[in-house]
């Protein structure tokens, strides 16, 4: 398992995808799909409930949400097949997607 520290994940996120955070994209560990937070605004359920994608982006694959992928993954189940884990400035330990490549 790899670990990050929320400041480096944070720089390589920016260098990657730009300083929109919206705009940033993860990689399911299970079926590969890459998602961001604009993926998950375009969706219907939610449309009215943008505040609630940051509970979901990055830990759960967008697939649970759209029946089109197929995927219904999330780190928060009994299996755990994710490969890097985010450090947050108190110390505490996130289970989260991996950056996508592009």
């Amino acid at each position: 398992m790899k670990t990050i520290k929320i400041k480096d994940f944070v720089e390589e996120a920016k260098k990657r995808f730009g300083e929109d955070n919206k705009k940033w994209k993860f990689k399911c560990p299970k079926c590969g799909t890459t998602q961001s937070a604009e993926d998950f605004a375009k969706l219907d359920c939610f449309k009215d409930k943008k505040e609630e994608i940051d509970k979901y982006l990055g830990f759960s694959c967008i697939g649970r949400f759209d029946d089109k992928i197929g995927c219904d993954w999330t780190l928060g189940g009994l299996f755990q097949i994710h490969d890097i884990e985010i450090e947050d400035k108190n110390g505490k330990m996130h289970k989260h997607f991996e950056l996508a490549d592009n």
